[in-house]
């Protein structure tokens, strides 16, 4: 563990590991509860119906404009795009974004007040003077800590990247590296990362920017702050909080069984899911909390999710199917990240 978050000998279990698992719960519900509550507390007033016709103006037809990211039929007023209440509508992105900012903050707070209540103790061997210094050095709120050498300066950034070496020549080989793949034909790199830049919408701020913000700061920094707090062994700490993440995405099941139709096959399909789920989010946050406790920092782990944010799952056989010619380069390189990222952890 970095030293700037070890805990002082006399500080250790200033609060107790069922507190520290209590408060973790009601980080983790708190966040994910706020996803729904926002469907009510964030409600907008309702819209008039889009099926009455526009009327027509000196004899041209009106102009219709855009409605955010959904597309609607001018004669029947259909909305042909996500439905009203999914996820990916514009109107839910907006309330989860506000409601997940306002639950963050909250437990970033409810820290704060912790270790503020008992800042009478020695919480931090490096024993700065107020609560909220201490706060924002156990949350990670601060610039990493690196260890000499090359290696130890680089490493938690490529660590991710260097996991992914498969897909990302899968994605190559495809034309689709993520910002300069799919280039229109004698499109640069720069005016196809312009382009990018450009179509970026309610979507991708969620994924790549609101999410990984609010979920780092709530499941690395608030659960790992309180974990260390309770006294929690280094390897509860890598192993056992991520579980709150992974439990965390479960609720995406109940959406899958909602968008499928809510029938047995749908229950099936979303409880494979879920598992699935649960199994990448877990080992994606045993390797976050690592990088959190070895750089003392979340900046490391925030970048790292965006990265596998942007990347996606690209299995293999995936890969294969489409490159059956480069099948021992694609076998290669998948084997290759996983044994340069194992070898990479245990350097840093």
């Amino acid at each position: 563990m970095d030293p700037v978050l070890s805990v002082a000998s006399t500080s250790v279990g200033v609060i107790s590991p069922s507190t520290a698992h209590t408060l973790s719960f009601i980080f983790t519900t708190s966040y994910v509860g706020s996803l729904y509550l926002s469907q009510i507390l964030f409600s907008s007033s309702p819209t008039k119906s889009r099926s009455a016709s526009p009327k027509v103006q000196d004899g041209n037809p009106p102009v219709i404009p855009p409605i955010d990211d959904i597309q609607v039929n001018g004669e029947t007023g259909i909305e042909r795009g996500p439905k009203r209440g999914s996820r990916d509508h514009p109107e839910t992105i907006k309330r989860r974004m506000t409601a997940v900012t306002i639950s963050t903050s909250l437990s970033l707070a409810g820290v704060y007040l912790t270790i503020n209540n008992i800042s009478q103790k020695p919480l931090l061997s490096l024993g700065t003077g107020s609560g909220l210094g201490q706060s924002m050095t156990v949350l990670g709120l601060r610039l990493p800590t690196f260890k000499a050498g090359l290696w130890g300066l680089v490493g938690p950034w490529v660590l991710a990247p260097i996991l992914v070496t498969g897909p990302l020549l899968a994605m190559f080989l495809d034309g689709e590296l993520p910002i300069i793949g799919n280039r229109y034909h004698g499109e640069s790199v720069t005016q196809r990362i312009g382009r990018g830049w450009r179509e970026l919408g309610l979507i991708e701020l969620r994924n790549y920017g609101v999410g990984p913000i609010t979920e780092e700061l709530v499941f690395r920094s608030t659960i790992l702050s309180v974990s260390i707090l309770g006294g929690l062994s280094f390897k509860s700490l890598v192993f056992g909080t991520p579980l709150w993440f992974g439990i965390a995405h479960a609720h995406h099941a109940l959406e899958t069984f909602r968008k499928q139709g809510s029938t047995k096959q749908a229950a099936i399909q979303a409880v494979l899911g879920c598992l699935f789920q649960l199994s990448y989010t877990t080992l994606f946050g045993w390797f976050a909390s690592y990088l959190f406790l070895r750089a003392g920092s979340v900046i490391p782990p925030l970048t790292s999710h965006i990265f596998c944010n942007v990347m996606g799952i690209y299995l293999p056989s995936t890969a294969i199917h489409r490159h059956q010619e480069k099948k021992a380069l694609i076998w290669g390189s998948y084997i290759a990240g996983i044994i340069g990222f194992i070898w990479g952890v245990r350097k840093i």
